[in-house]
């Protein structure tokens, strides 16, 4: 027969806040022969709690009955040794570490705690020869707050945001614990509210004992003392990744204890200022490339990749600057190549009408929603309708000012219209069927190459004195478009236009023919021509059945230098004695693709396509 005690481990933070008590070792003991257990059964928990030394777990080794691990819920599950005369148990624990760890896993002492003598309350319907006994351990706040802080340097904040108007619980708002301190305020630690607006956040005392001089000189806790000195709290909210003030040190509380318990309510969300001085960055909110580091000297490109269309300009704006309205715009310089050294008396003003409508911040309310409980109204340049949108001063754009304004950080600021610097050449690409697959630049179809340019931004006060808060390197910029482009070939010929490159592709066979219907026999040869200034790869491939063991295709082109690739290639077969009066008499499809290398830094440009169909007959 095996008795067995069944259980879980609480502890409590403060109030309704608790958390299970995961990994560490309960051990249960016989009490010892000389104590009144029927007075250790009644005692308060402070009065039997006690931290154990090395000398009384020895002492204690001989009355061991039982000992197992909590698992992540706490609960354990221990068999109890030897006979067992149902008497009452000791219950201790041992641990070299606590739940929540807010730090990298620091070297504790392991250590033991007796904690209480308790009775099981043993299962009397239990049908089997076994015994099973239950006992659930809740440690109290005071006990499990003091174990955690002071042996285990993990301090915990436990609390509830509400909107303070409808006392709703706000959910999916992080919250941020921040520590007040005479030379700068550090953040303690940070947690998003559950669907109940529960939050809790841990973190140890190296949060808030640096110093400027850190970490040569940190101002100690000292974690010997009953009570150590604890940091001076207050709280901000952070949500998609704007932060607001929902307290400021002057509502701090002083010299908090390892645990701290709050209800947090806020009615409006005033937007911090996030440190982050203006700035311009990175071009695309995607791709995010540097303005220096990601774009290439030689070539103004970013890898491969020249700029057209809208681009995104990403970087941080304030709403003010030394106390004033911050403004803001964009310059631009053409140059000749992007190894040009830039002069500084050559800028231009990016015009509003050259800016496409972009968001550059939001205004934040409440809405008393649990589900939805912040609303957002994008704030844009260039809005349209009853959309919140910014005014200029001349060319220069005015950070909006409401209180529940926030600007965006790393963020877009503007997006630029590039073909308002380079206007948009159309070219024509007109020409008779015949001369797909030969060079095509002429006098009637002139190349259009790559311009350059570089970008800077400029903030200031409002009418004050501007200063630079960006350069890029020139990029290379193509909004070039081509029209009237050969399609189908010979077979079913008709044109497209507005397309980023041209592409065109025939079959030889039925050119000789002199007929859109002539018939394919032994050879299969493709014209192809792609034409772009930052064309990139060129597959030409054939869809259609082919016998078992055989297999077809057309060898890969290799690019030719900018702006075209042209000639002709012949489908080869597996095995090689193979010809086209080998392939299954069906339909077969020859498709010709081209990438083209342009990126607005968000997104790129589709590869251009021409197919032609035949029969095999």
């Amino acid at each position: 027969m095996k008795n067995s005690i069944k259980g879980n481990f609480l502890g409590r933070l403060c109030g309704d806040c608790s958390e299970f008590i995961e990994n560490v070792k309960v051990r249960l003991y016989l009490p010892e022969r000389n104590i009144n257990v029927e007075n250790a059964l009644v005692s308060s928990e402070k009065d039997t709690f006690k931290v154990l030394t090395p000398e009384q777990i020895k002492e204690k080794e001989n009355r061991l009955v039982g000992e197992g691990i909590t698992d992540a819920s706490g609960n354990f599950v221990i068999e109890l040794k030897g006979e067992y005369n149902n008497t009452a148990l000791e219950f201790d624990f041992e641990c070299g570490t606590v739940p929540k760890f807010p730090h990298p896993h620091k070297k504790f002492p392991i250590r033991q705690f007796h904690v209480t003598t308790f009775y099981p309350k043993w299962d009397e319907n239990n049908n089997n020869n076994d015994s099973i006994g239950y006992y659930n351990a809740i440690l109290s706040e005071k006990i499990w707050c003091y174990i955690k802080g002071r042996f285990f340097d993990v301090w915990t904040i436990c609390g509830i945001l509400v909107d303070c108007k409808t006392r709703k619980p706000l959910a999916g708002i992080k919250v941020i614990a921040m520590d007040a301190d005479f030379i700068t305020d550090d953040e303690l630690g940070s947690e998003v509210t559950d669907n109940n607006g529960h939050f809790v956040i841990y973190y140890d005392s190296a949060k808030f004992k640096k110093t400027f001089l850190s970490p040569i000189i940190n101002i100690e806790t000292d974690l010997t003392l009953p009570f150590a000195s604890g940091p001076d709290v207050y709280f901000q909210l952070e949500y998609n990744g704007q932060k607001f003030a929902l307290e400021t040190s002057a509502n701090r509380r002083n010299n908090v204890g390892y645990c701290l318990c709050v209800n947090l309510c806020s009615t409006n969300l005033i937007p911090v200022d996030s440190g982050v001085p203006p700035s311009f960055t990175h071009f695309g909110q995607a791709a995010r490339i540097e303005i220096q580091n990601g774009i290439n000297s030689i070539t103004g490109k970013t890898g491969n990749y020249a700029f057209y269309s809208g681009v995104n300009m990403i970087g941080s704006i304030n709403k003010q600057i030394n106390g004033s309205q911050m403004e803001y715009m964009f310059e631009y310089q053409e140059v000749a190549n992007p190894s040009v050294v830039l002069s500084l008396g050559v800028w231009q003003p990016v015009l509003p009408n050259m800016i496409n409508k972009c968001e550059i911040g939001y205004l934040w309310t409440f809405t008393g929603d649990i589900l939805n409980p912040i609303h957002r109204e994008p704030y844009y340049i260039n809005g349209v309708g009853t959309e919140k949108t910014i005014t200029y001063n001349g060319n220069w754009i005015q950070v909006p000012q409401e209180s529940n304004f926030a600007p965006n950080t790393n963020g877009i600021i503007l997006n630029l219209d590039t073909t308002q610097l380079t206007g948009i050449t159309n070219i024509n690409m007109a020409m008779p069927t015949s001369e797909i697959g030969l060079a095509t630049v002429s006098p009637a179809r002139p190349h259009a190459v790559n311009r350059f340019f570089a970008i800077c931004m400029r903030q200031r006060p409002a009418g004050g004195s501007a200063t630079t808060a960006g350069t890029s390197k020139p990029i290379a910029i193509f909004n070039a478009l081509y029209n009237n482009i050969n399609k189908h070939g010979s077979w079913a010929p008709a044109t497209a236009s507005g397309q980023r490159a041209a592409l065109s592709l025939d079959i030889d066979e039925i050119i000789l023919g002199m007929s859109g219907c002539s018939k394919i026999t032994s050879s299969l040869h493709i014209r192809y021509g792609a034409r772009c200034e930052n064309l990139g790869d060129i597959n030409v491939t054939i869809t259609g059945p082919h016998k078992a063991g055989q297999s077809f295709e057309f060898p890969a082109i290799a690019n030719s230098p900018a702006p075209e690739t042209f000639g002709t290639t012949q489908l080869v077969f597996t095995p090689p004695t193979d010809t086209v009066n080998d392939l299954l008499p069906c339909a077969y499809t020859v498709e010709a693709s081209a990438s083209v290398l342009l990126t607005t830094g968000d997104g790129s440009e589709n590869p251009v396509r021409d197919i032609i169909s035949f029969c095999k007959v």
